[in-house]
This record gives structure tokens, C-alpha cells and sequence, in this order.
């Protein structure tokens, strides 16, 4: 049942994936990143103040052109392909917190990719105006969310 989960887990995954994201994130959206949580994490804060860091500023700057819809499309896949990496290694780690924890782990995720899966194609069907980055934002955000979840997870049944 274990190895069923665990597959029924990465198929969703990939699923739940954006379109355009490029395979590996840029090294440099991962430390923008990496920075903003670590200063958050400094201040006692949780981070959701880092969600559309590397998004948010390509969005604004390709506001108003005719491409823009593709263009805000390529900027949240940009930062979803960082929590996307994110999010693997956060699964890892908390996984090793003891069979219980992990069996809760994948049930979750798996629930978790199927929402996903479905709420966020809804959003390439809005008026892009309305929704910049389209289904990619919308991954974007509901990913750093569970990556931080999961990251907090991850901390607490680990030694550090």
C-alpha cells in the first residue's frame, strides 16, 4: 500500500506541476528566495511574505505589453520551478520523522496535488487582466504554502 501511495504521490506531483516552468529553477531565484526566508525566519515570521518575491517584480515590469499574459505566465513558472525543488526536499525530510509521520505526509500530499490539480487550471480560463500569471501563479501560491507547512514539518522531526 506504501509503494502505491508513494507512486499515486509522484504522479500527482507532476500533475500538479506547472506547464511552463522550466526543468531546474535559476540559481539566482533560489537564493532571492532562500535570502527573503532566512530573514523572515531571523525575525521569527513565517515567510509567506516571500510567495511572488521573484513573481511578483516580472509580472509588474511586463504589465501593459502585448504579451503580457505569456509573459506573467513565464514569470510565476520561473519562481513555482524553486518552490517545486523546494517542495521535493521538504517531502524528504519529513518524511524521516518516523513511519507515522510520513504515512501522513504522503496522504496529505496526495490530497493536497489533487486540490490543486483542480483549482488552479481554473485560472488560465479568467480574463488574464484579471489574473496575471494565470493556473502558474495559482501553483506558485498554493506550493510556497505547502512548502512552508511542510518545511515547519520538516524542522520539528529532525534533529538540528
Amino acid at each position: 500500500m506504501t509503494f502505491f501511495l508513494r507512486g499515486l504521490v509522484a504522479v500527482l506531483v507532476a500533475f500538479a506541476a506547472p506547464t511552463t516552468a522550466s526543468a531546474a529553477p535559476s540559481s539566482a531565484d533560489a537564493q532571492t528566495i532562500d535570502a527573503c526566508l532566512q530573514a523572515a525566519s531571523e525575525k521569527a515570521q513565517s515567510g509567506v511574505a516571500c510567495i511572488g518575491i521573484v513573481a511578483d517584480p516580472c509580472i509588474e515590469s511586463v504589465k501593459g505589453k502585448n504579451s503580457a499574459a505569456d509573459d506573467s505566465k513565464a514569470c510565476a513558472a520561473r519562481e513555482l520551478a524553486v518552490w517545486n525543488a523546494r517542495l521535493q526536499t521538504a517531502l524528504k525530510e519529513s518524511k524521516a520523522g518516523g513511519k507515522d509521520i510520513a504515512a501522513a505526509v504522503t496522504n496529505s500530499q496526495a490530497s493536497w496535488s489533487a486540490a490543486s490539480g483542480r483549482l488552479c487550471p481554473v485560472f488560465d480560463k479568467l480574463d488574464p487582466g484579471a489574473s496575471l500569471g494565470g493556473a502558474n501563479y495559482c501553483r506558485l501560491q498554493e506550493t510556497a504554502m505547502h512548502v512552508l507547512v511542510l518545511e515547519r514539518l520538516a524542522y520539528a522531526v529532525n534533529p538540528h
